[in-house]
């Protein structure tokens, strides 16, 4: 017979209000991010809202998780790690318009969306200079490794919290010659 102790664990569901904030905080920078991108402001975009919401939970049951089982609450830079990991995984945001979906940014959309994610997160929490921009090599080693590398969830975590001013001036000239 299973042991009793442990029964009334449950885990509480974000409240939906809170699940809305965040919902408008990822249209603001999935709007933000596509304006530095270049893209024009009428750009025909698909948000899977679904999906998002999917995401906001599964982050929300891992905060839990760190919570019961190891006693503490995650920080700024781990949340990001994890939205960025389910970001990746499920594809909420596409660009659906016909100008624009055949060429490359579109397709790698939520890979590089994740990147600016992140360097915000790292800006915000001083883990990297505000006035630091990321080496195009960097970027496009991470881009690639984001599509098409296989990262557990706390594999990822660390990737993300080990990022400093110092990698992300990291030239990686060789990267499509070790494939």
């Amino acid at each position: 017979m299973a042991e009793e102790r442990n029964r009334t664990l449950s885990y509480e569901r974000i409240p939906y209000k809170r699940i809305e904030k965040i919902i408008q905080i990822f249209i603001k920078r999935f709007d933000e991010f596509l304006t530095l991108k270049g893209f024009p402001p009428d750009i025909i975009k698909n948000i899977s809202f679904f999906t998002l919401i999917d995401i906001i939970v599964r982050v929300d049951k891992r905060k839990a998780y760190y919570y019961c089982f190891h006693n503490m609450e995650i920080n700024e830079c781990k949340e990001a790690a994890l939205y960025a990991y389910w970001i990746l995984k499920l594809r909420p945001f596409s660009i659906t318009d016909v100008k624009y979906k055949s060429k490359a940014e579109a397709c790698t959309i939520n890979e590089s969306f994740v990147i600016y994610l992140i360097g915000l997160i790292l800006e915000n929490t001083g883990r990297i200079k505000k006035t630091n921009k990321i080496n195009s090599s960097y970027r496009n080693f991470l881009e690639y490794s984001f599509r098409f590398r296989n990262f557990s969830i706390d594999s990822f975590v660390v990737l993300v919290e080990s990022i400093s001013t110092e990698t992300l001036e990291n030239d990686y000239p060789n990267l499509f010659n070790q494939v």
